[in-house]
């Protein structure tokens, strides 16, 4: 949501949520309630309806505690309160690893405690108020979320499945994959998914062979199916089933190598597959394995507690950087800046310490020219003017905060000096001043620990953390074959093997501080790697969970085989697949492309 759009649902969000505070007696907490409502928008918005609202169901309590408890403690001990917002801090740096959609609800949950917890009330609260203050906001944003996406509930996962058909990348494909799972899924966005992984598998495969044989007729018809591609996906993308998509227009060049010719005849028979699920609609449910997302968690977070877990140091690093500048703060008690030098500490740390580095530039770099603004107002304007001008940059700022996050960080500074100026009657250059000394001290805290390397860690460069990733899931699909087919294979041995892979496959974007940088293109590599060694953890634990599914060794046996080569491996399906088993097996065969792809790049 960007533009007018999120600005109208900020108004809403803000105005609506604190007027039900005051009617329904939150007093000075229905601010609080109108600011925790949009953390918690953050964290709601990013999903299909019916994915978003499950998310809710456990989200909303644990943000509530979050908000409430560790203000009400910290009234009886501060120290406690400091400790308990640590130990959510870590958990909030932990979040992420479920995937890309739960970095948005881990930054959810630890910036709202974080607020919560240093927000300046004009007067007192009552312990009711602190928690029914969090608890309204949650509700607001649950009857917005419904009402958001009511008319239109699965449009995010069409959507994804377009720009997967239409972008070709594997993290559009992860994506649209994540989503479809996470929804209700359909048959036909079934289909149109197994068709984008069948599509993507020969558009990896005729690639690779385009340049040993070089080849221009190849070239040709990739470019052709392209174009098919990216006039299917607006087929998709439509709310309902369109009845004006024309025949896919296939382009068949002969003379080709009988493996080759094959290859280009999947690759139209995949759009044409897509074709035909788009249009006829097959509203009914798919039957995917039972216990298959409970599962998809399980193996996500077998890896994440662990010493060897770079998610986990970094949360570790997160927890240890925040408490430093909550023990900080607890020395100018009553400050009404803390809320900002909380804030801007835990938005600084991030799990790749070159990343910590752009935030704090971002950061401090923003304030002073917030600052340089201000200055300017101050000099030109009368000091009433600050009020209105800063409640306009914090709408303003919003639209900001993705593409420009220094713009954004700028009308921060508008809004926290200006508001603090005025309704405290404080000296606006004092406060500015110091403002601007605590985003810089929040950035060194943050750079502090997000370059510290941890002792007795290994500080592997990108080549070895990807040789290491694909080995670990090499050795786990060996497993899951043997398991196939019935070999006796101990079952602790296999969970050590998820594990192991888990920790691989997380080390691949977070690496230790002190290692080598990636080449240029190297970390585009790094996450396409990471996404595609993932899915297969998943597709793999699916076939486990799958009953007959001992025929699809051999395809399991050959995607070890070639995983993380140049060779250009052909996953064999078998005669009597049915729907839910090709589907996997299609998600295997793109992900070994796209592992082979970040390997040439690596």
């Amino acid at each position: 949501m960007k533009g007018p759009g999120l600005l109208v649902v900020l108004l809403v969000v803000l105005g609506g949520v604190s007027g039900l505070g005051f009617l329904l007696g939150l007093g000075n907490a229905a601010v609080l309630a109108a600011l925790t409502a949009l953390f918690c928008l953050v964290a709601a918005v990013g999903g299909p309806l019916w994915a978003d609202l499950r998310l809710l169901a456990w989200f909303a309590p644990a943000l509530i505690l979050a908000v409430g408890v560790p203000r009400l403690l910290g009234a009886v001990s501060q120290w406690a309160a400091i400790g308990l917002l640590v130990v959510i801090v870590v958990v909030a740096g932990l979040v992420p690893v479920l995937g890309p959609r739960f970095v948005t609800v881990g930054l959810g949950l630890g910036m709202a405690s974080l607020f919560g917890y240093g927000f300046q009330l004009t007067g007192t609260a009552s312990a009711g108020q602190i928690l029914g203050a969090p608890a309204l906001a949650v509700g607001v944003v649950t009857l917005l979320r419904v009402a958001m996406g009511a008319k239109d509930p699965a449009k995010p996962t069409r959507d994804a499945l377009a720009d997967a058909l239409s972008a070709g990348t594997s993290e559009t494909q992860e994506r649209a994959a994540r989503l479809w799972l996470a929804d209700r899924p359909r048959r036909w966005t079934g289909g149109v998914l197994g068709g984008l992984f069948r599509y993507r598998a020969a558009t990896g495969l005729l690639e690779i062979r385009r340049k040993r044989l070089h080849s221009t007729e190849i070239g040709e018809t990739l470019d052709a199916a392209k174009e098919e591609a990216a006039r299917l996906a607006e087929a998709v993308r439509s709310p309902a089933a369109p009845d004006d998509v024309e025949p896919v227009r296939r382009n068949e060049p002969g003379g080709l190598p009988g493996a080759t010719a094959r290859l280009v005849t999947a690759l139209w028979e995949a759009l044409e597959t897509i074709r035909t699920a788009a249009t006829e609609r097959d509203e009914s449910r798919v039957d995917v394995p039972k216990g298959l997302r409970k599962e998809l968690r399980r193996i996500e977070l077998s890896g994440a507690f662990s010493w060897q877990s770079a998610q986990f140091r970094h949360a570790l690093r997160c927890g240890l950087g925040v408490g430093l500048a909550l023990v900080v703060a607890s020395f100018r008690p009553g400050d009404p800046l803390t809320v900002s030098f909380l804030l801007g500490t835990f938005a600084i740390l991030q799990p790749e310490w070159r990343d910590s580095l752009g935030k704090a530039w971002q950061r401090i770099g923003g304030s002073f020219g917030g600052a340089v603004v201000l200055s300017l107002v101050l000099w030109l304007l009368p000091q009433g003017f600050l009020l209105p001008i800063g409640l306009v940059a914090l709408l303003g700022g919003f639209s900001f905060m993705q593409t420009r996050p220094a713009v954004f960080n700028g009308c921060m500074v508008l809004m926290s000096v200006g508001m603090n100026a005025t309704t405290r009657h404080l000296d606006p250059r004092y406060v500015l001043v110091e403002y601007l000394l605590l985003m810089v001290l929040a950035g060194a805290i943050a750079l502090l620990f997000g370059f510290a390397a941890i002792p007795g860690v290994p500080k592997p460069d990108p080549a070895e953390r990807f040789e290491n990733a694909v080995g670990t899931t090499r050795s786990l699909l060996g497993s899951v074959a043997r398991k196939l087919r019935g070999e006796d294979v101990d079952p602790r041995t296999l969970g050590r093997e998820f594990r192991a892979a888990t920790i691989a496959h997380h080390g691949l974007l977070a690496a230790e501080p002190g290692t080598k940088e990636p080449a240029p293109g190297q970390r585009d590599a790094l996450e396409k790697a990471a996404e595609a060694l993932r899915g297969l953890s998943v597709t793999a634990s699916s076939l486990l969970l799958r009953p007959g599914s001992a025929d699809a060794a051999d395809a399991v046996d050959e995607a070890a085989r070639t995983l993380g080569t140049e060779e250009a491996a052909e996953i064999p399906m078998p005669r009597d697949a049915d729907e839910e088993q090709r589907l996997v097996l299609d998600t295997i065969a793109a992900d070994v492309v796209a592992v082979g792809e970040a390997a040439q790049r690596l």
